[in-house]
């Protein structure tokens, strides 16, 4: 049997990817830290996925599972001897999982063993780019050469939300997990080395900055906006959120702009299938099983307000298409106005702007002249 190892054994990577693996034939190795995970995973060999919607839920189950310590020599040998790998460990933890990656490839490559690629279900725009630089900083000039034959770096794209579970569920195994119906997994086609393997919900796109771009400006935007006008009207839910009309309103405008840019840039993308993916989304945001709370998509509004992340990305993309982003703006505006007492985030940004001001946050935060003309929109919303 085929061998996938997924590094990091969280929401994506068991509720998405390692789900991806198995169904596709693969016997998945689950690379993390957590004691317990590892334990279940190693124990049963197998654990289950509740898929919910509004009207409905199943229960999954992945098997031919198992799990290894990442902080131990087997998870680098784990690497070499893979037919495939994924990582999924979250954008603050990639520097962490280098080194293994980097042992993985030398010991592959004395091997002689085929071609790695590996799958970056990364939030995280050119992940195949800062990946490259972090590896390649641990290979040697050989090394770099095999990888440059051998590795493939692949960008996807994650757009599967995964609700918090309830106490009673969290009580089952530490091993299972809820996510929704959607599992399209859109990946760069051309970040490969050799065929492409089959994968279940697997899409194969290029130019795959389409796909990023979108996910980024188009879901994550007007996932954001969604919560930071939510709080402003204490929602707990984001599904409640998105049954109040205006905020309905302002998310859907904010993302027909991205709808718009997108289509510039684009043109080779059927402006139908970009309107279906936005109604789409915004149907998902109406599922109430998610549970998917306005505190957990708010969270950290310092990342979400950095230039080229979901909030101010978005809304200089759609400048740079000519197209003026009032809607996106409001969001920003909202975002700087969160003051949830309990996210460190926003209470630096609340004590930066009453200590320092406005300017000093959009030019050290979000890193804009705070003359420019989006500096000028954001100020005339606060």
């Amino acid at each position: 049997m085929k061998k996938a190892v997924m590094y990091g054994a969280g929401n994506i990577g068991r509720g998405f990817i390692g789900k991806v693996f198995s169904e596709s034939g693969y016997r998945v190795c689950f690379l993390d830290i957590d004691k317990a995970l590892i334990d279940v995973f190693n124990k049963h060999h197998e654990y289950d996925v509740k898929i919910v919607a509004d009207d409905f839920e199943r229960l999954d189950k992945v098997k031919n599972v198992y799990a290894v310590d990442a902080n131990t020599e087997e998870a680098i040998k784990e690497i070499a001897d893979c037919d495939i790998m994924a990582t999924a460990v979250g954008v603050n933890v990639l520097p962490y999982i280098i080194d293994n990656i980097a042992n993985g490839i030398k010991m592959r490559m004395t091997r002689g063993n085929q071609p790695l690629n590996i799958i970056l279900a990364e939030n995280l725009l050119d992940a195949d780019k800062r990946m490259k630089e972090m590896i390649y900083e641990k290979l040697n000039k050989e090394e770099q050469e095999w990888a440059d034959k051998n590795l493939g770096l692949v960008a996807a794209s994650i757009g599967r939300m995964v609700p918090p579970l309830t106490e009673e569920e969290r009580k089952k195994s530490p091993s299972f997990i809820a996510v929704e119906p959607y599992s399209e997994l859109p990946v760069d086609s051309a970040g490969f080395k050799g065929p492409i393997p089959e994968l279940a919900g697997l899409k194969p796109f290029t130019p795959f900055d389409f796909y990023t771009k979108r996910k980024l400006f188009m879901h994550n935007m007007g996932h954001a906006i969604c919560a930071y006008l939510g709080w402003q009207k204490q929602y707990e839910y984001i599904s409640e959120a998105v049954r109040d009309r205006s905020i309905y309103d302002k998310t859907k405008s904010a993302m027909e702009l991205v709808v718009n840019a997108l289509s510039r840039e684009y043109p080779q993308i059927p402006l139908h299938e970009l309107e279906a993916n936005k109604e789409d989304l915004l149907k998902r945001f109406h599922n109430r099983a998610l549970k998917d709370t306005i505190v957990r998509v708010a969270k950290d509004p310092l990342r979400k307000l950095k230039p080229n992340d979901r909030l101010v990305g978005a809304a200089k993309y759609c400048m740079d298409s000519g197209l003026r982003p009032d809607e996106i703006v409001e969001g920003i505006a909202a975002a700087l106005k969160y003051d949830n007492p309990q996210d460190p985030a926003a209470v630096k940004i609340q004590a930066d702007i009453s200590s320092l001001g406005l300017d000093y946050v959009i030019e050290n935060v979000m890193k804009l002249d705070r003359n420019s003309e989006l500096a000028a929109m954001i100020k005339s919303k606060m």
